[in-house]
């Protein structure tokens, strides 16, 4: 199919060139008006066209905060239970009431046990949405990002440089720069 401008172009080439045209003038003005029309569509479907990725990237970003905070969450409850290996407490109910419940028990018991330590550290490094614990260490150079920290990274990075970089772009920063750069639009939570 043709484009309507270039038809309508063409249309007012031939009636401005035809010999003997009855309302030629008319004609002309009704096809410069069409094509006026043409040109203010055009701008409203570009206009149309631009809210849509807008909006799309809101929605992706809002996804992605979503994520963020159930992840974080999910980290908590994991490494609580890691923490409290021999909790015997209330582990009916639902998620927040058994962590409260956790808390409760491991402040009651000062928290001592070096082995839920080390268990509730490890479930924080292997948390499939990294913390600061973990984008601290991979900017050390300390350690790597796992596959999941990988791949909820760089979708991150997406968003965060506003879709101007593809994964495979920000894959070759490589992955200190990519801990950096969350770590940085997640810095500490302002208070007050």
């Amino acid at each position: 199919m043709s484009d309507p401008r270039a038809q309508l172009a063409e249309l007012r080439t031939r009636i401005a060139i035809a010999p003997a045209l009855a309302s030629r003038e008319d004609w002309l003005g009704r096809i410069d008006a069409l094509a006026k029309a043409l040109d203010a569509q055009a701008s409203v479907i570009a206009r149309l066209r631009q809210d849509v990725e807008d909006a799309e990237h809101t929605r992706d970003a809002a996804n992605l905060a979503r994520m963020r905070v159930f992840g974080q969450l999910n980290t908590l409850h994991k490494t609580l239970a890691a923490a409290s290996p021999d909790f015997e407490g209330d582990s009916a109910g639902e998620v927040q009431h058994q962590a409260l419940r956790r808390i409760e028990w491991l402040a009651s018991r000062g928290g001592t046990d070096p082995h839920a330590a080390a268990a509730a550290k490890e479930a924080e490094m292997q948390a499939p949405m990294p913390g600061q614990a973990v984008l601290e260490a991979v900017i050390a150079g300390e350690r790597r990002f796992t596959k999941a920290q990988l791949e909820f990274s760089v979708s991150e990075a997406i968003v965060l440089t506003n879709w101007e970089m593809t994964p495979i772009e920000i894959l070759e920063k490589g992955e200190p720069w990519l801990a950096d750069l969350i770590l940085r639009n997640h810095g500490a939570p302002n208070h007050g």
